[in-house]
């Protein structure tokens, strides 16, 4: 039986090709952190978190036998390929928050080292959201109708803010208003909001060069701030999870030292002069904003539930995907820089800073500094050209329309990119909002 497993799992190999054969581990560990993170980051049931996480490879889905221990870790073993390790991930617990990460052969997984504590900030700004749901019955009935789909889209929870009121939510597979998601991509628009936070208080200017360590001894020392928030540092990258020259997944998931893989990536065209999407490129505006003390300062109450990823040495934050908040708190971040950095009457940006952040950059009229843009309405044809988003991993958005004074989140786990169509579920609120 055993030999008539091992045949199988070579044609498997051969139908899927070579280089998900090289990425096993890596999706292995992907599988264990994102269900460890789901089910005690988040909030979903156990089940629901396995189902989805583990769809990250359909026709390797039915090879992972994951195990939850409980309050303990997730445990991941390949029953098809038996060769390989079980990958486990567990919470890292300190007196902040709890947060999941892999474990990596002899490499000490420790708390953040960050000087910060977001559950105990008292004094930043506030901003609380009054609800009104039960005034928008016809919004609300939309809402519930589209996150009760199913397959492919998987909708978990939308928000909608409209004149900084609630006016629709709902969430489904045991998460709540209180639960903190993870944001996949959507965190590096967080990331710019460090930066921004910082810049403002005139600790750094985005045109000067980053100068990480070993860069300032070759051409990498041309690097900027503003290159790295625009995507365009110059640094050979190729973004893809899992598959051929897979950089992103090599990063996150396949080397217990993320930051030095950024770090040490080879300049291939000038910097300035070319886009190119990298997670790289926010890794290492998260280390270099840990080359700075008292760094984190985000200038506004993340809410009690917020959590913030690491690499497994808990020195440096993964700003390419790692941050948590709930909806409400995304909601929050995008009305921020909707309303030209002020937040529940307070300026937590400066107006310039917002302006800078929402400019089209030189090498992508539809990027900022680290926000997705619509200036020229390639992003959502059918919305306004203000409109701008935070965009994660399965489809998962923070849309702001301020021509609307509207802001749309929507988590999920669409099963490919594009399942949810979102500028269409936009439209279906609008049509549904109060005449202006």
């Amino acid at each position: 039986m055993g030999k008539k497993w091992g045949l199988c799992a070579i044609l498997i190999l051969a139908l899927i090709g070579c280089d998900h054969g090289k990425d096993l581990p890596l999706i292995s560990r992907y599988i264990a952190k994102n269900v460890c993170g789901a089910i005690w980051q988040e909030g979903y049931s156990e089940s629901a978190a396995i189902d989805y996480v583990s769809n990250i490879a359909p026709p390797l889905k039915n090879s992972w036998t994951i195990m939850v221990a409980d309050q303990a870790s997730v445990s991941v073993r390949n029953n098809w390929f038996a060769w390989l390790n079980i990958e486990t991930a567990m919470p890292i617990v300190s007196e902040e928050v709890s947060v999941c990460r892999n474990d990596y052969a002899g490499v000490s997984r420790q708390a953040s080292t960050h000087n910060d504590s977001p559950q105990k900030i008292t004094s930043y700004v506030k901003a609380e959201f009054v609800d009104v749901t039960n005034q928008h019955s016809e919004i609300q009935n939309y809402l519930k109708q589209v996150i009760a789909v199913g397959a492919p889209e998987h909708t978990t929870a939308i928000l909608v803010l409209h004149r900084n009121q609630v006016v629709g939510e709902v969430y489904r597979d045991g998460i709540g208003a209180a639960s903190a998601l993870k944001g996949f991509s959507m965190s590096k628009s967080f990331a710019n909001l460090l930066v921004g936070r910082l810049a403002d208080q005139q600790r750094l200017n985005v045109n000067e060069p980053m100068l990480l360590a070993d860069w300032s001894t070759d051409e990498r020392g041309a690097i900027s701030w503003d290159d790295s928030l625009r995507m365009s540092s110059g640094l050979l990258w190729h973004e893809a999870a899992i598959g051929a020259d897979n950089d992103q997944g090599q990063m996150l998931y396949n080397n217990p030292a993320p930051s030095v893989y950024a770090r040490t990536r080879p300049l291939a065209v000038q910097p300035g002069s070319e886009f190119n999407y990298s997670s790289g490129d926010y890794m290492n505006i998260a280390t270099g904003l840990v080359q700075m003390r008292d760094w984190f300062d985000p200038g506004w109450y993340l809410g009690e539930t917020f959590a913030l990823e690491y690499g497994p040495t808990g020195q440096i934050p993964l700003l390419a995907e790692g941050v948590y908040l709930t909806t409400r708190g995304w909601a929050a971040m995008a009305s921020l820089y909707m309303h030209g950095g002020i937040l529940a009457g307070q300026r937590v940006l400066s107006a310039e800073w917002v302006d800078y952040s929402l400019r089209p950059s030189a090498t992508n009229f539809d990027y900022g500094a680290g926000i997705w843009l619509n200036r020229g309405q390639s992003l959502f044809p059918g919305l306004p050209a203000d409109t701008f988003a935070f965009i994660g991993s399965y489809d998962r958005y923070t849309v702001a329309l301020p021509q609307h004074d509207v802001v749309v989140v929507r988590f999920g786990f669409s099963a490919q990119p594009g399942d949810f169509d979102m500028q269409d579920f936009i439209l279906n609120i609008l049509d549904r909002l109060p005449p202006e």
